[in-house]
């Protein structure tokens, strides 16, 4: 008799814990990056900082570390690039051409961008706009920043006037942490409520 209730019980067990596991596995926020100065890392840092509502997994990477599975695993990825004539720099459009669009994977997962640039008006918002861009082609949801300023995403300042020669400025961490956190909540919305 007992044997048989062990063997149930380890039955059941096995039954019902994936269960259990897949109701507790919280969404995954991806934070890619590819920072050569370090300037776009600081920003990646207050993103995932933002996003670390407790009710997520962040996830805070360099392009470079950054497999198929972890982006096919996430369900918000955001994704900061400094500005490279204008434009997102080479490294991250590999990285964006590197995702899975057969199936359209990554068809309703959330998407945000942030960006730094050297100067005022050097590109900062078209290098969001790139980003956000080649994220609408793949079907993703896409998310802005907490504030007016920040609609397409955070951005930062960090070599010209005032900005030169210093780390990232609060007011620019700030806003990549609204944009974290703002992330995490619609992440969590949409997994919750699919």
């Amino acid at each position: 008799m007992r044997s048989s209730i062990l063997i149930l019980s380890i039955i059941l067990l096995f039954l019902i814990a994936p269960a259990i596991v897949s109701a507790q596995s919280k969404p995954v926020v991806l934070v890619a990056y590819y920072s050569p100065s370090g300037h776009t890392k600081a920003m990646a840092e207050a993103v995932a900082g933002g996003a670390e509502t407790g009710e997520v997994e962040v996830v805070l990477r360099s392009i470079e570390d950054i497999s198929e599975e972890d982006v096919l695993k996430a369900g918000a990825i955001v994704l900061g690039s400094p500005v490279y004539n204008a434009n997102i720099t080479p490294a991250v459009q590999e990285f964006i051409n590197s995702w899975p669009f057969e199936g359209r994977p990554l068809k309703d997962k959330i998407g945000a961008a942030f960006a730094t640039g050297g100067g005022i008006s050097i590109g900062e918002e078209l290098v969001m706009l790139n980003i956000i861009h080649s994220m609408l082609i793949h079907g993703m949801v896409i998310v802005g920043g907490q504030e007016t300023e920040a609609a397409f995403g955070a951005s930062a300042i960090t070599g010209e006037g005032e900005y030169a020669g210093k780390a990232v400025q609060e007011v620019f961490l700030k806003k990549a942490e609204g944009l974290g956190k703002r992330v995490a909540e619609m992440v969590v919305r949409i997994e919750v409520n699919p």
